[in-house]
């Protein structure tokens, strides 16, 4: 997948001042880290009307969200584009609900990329362990790429549990 095929939603998502980040496979494309792009995982920070907005050219659905271990607010699809916007990211942990935030570690051809520790938290949180470990062995093999400000936000929230806040101290250590 080419992320230029995604670009004209990007402009359209900054030119209307929407908070956003490719996560997901994107993201561990990205990093090097898998061989293929499944979608394009695009978490926003805005109301749901002001994304339906933007995404209104287009055929989008809106699909169920906030189902465990999700909490997120809402999702709009984009099937054409294979486009998913989860809409203030945010996942059940054992304590409360985490929000993640939309926080960028950089950009890909014009586009956004989310921060790793970000999507570290979130595929542990989904249950989806092999993806969080590889996001977290990148995170140790590449300590330079590290945002300490952002772990120390994210352990900030108390909705952490102890293996998750161990991790996380480590790499800012």
């Amino acid at each position: 997948m080419n992320p230029q095929s995604i670009f004209p939603i990007i402009k359209k998502l900054e030119y209307n001042s929407i908070a956003y980040s490719l996560g997901g496979s994107g993201l561990l494309y990205y990093l090097g880290l898998t061989d293929a792009i499944n979608d394009w995982d695009l978490t926003v920070e805005c109301p749901k009307n002001k994304l339906i907005e933007v995404v209104q050219d287009y055929e989008w659905t809106e699909h169920p969200s906030g189902d465990y271990p999700f909490a997120s607010q809402y999702r709009i699809s984009i099937d054409a584009l294979q486009i998913d916007f989860i809409g203030y990211f945010a996942v059940h942990t054992d304590k409360a609900i985490l929000h993640l935030p939309v926080h960028h570690m950089g950009r890909w051809d014009g586009i956004n990329i989310s921060s790793p520790e970000v999507w570290y938290l979130a595929y542990y949180f989904m249950n989806r362990r092999s993806k969080a470990n590889t996001i977290l062995d990148y995170l140790k093999a590449h300590r330079e790429k590290v945002n300490p400000g952002l772990i120390r936000q994210l352990m900030q929230t108390n909705t952490l549990n102890r293996e998750i806040s161990e991790q996380l101290t480590f790499l800012i250590q």
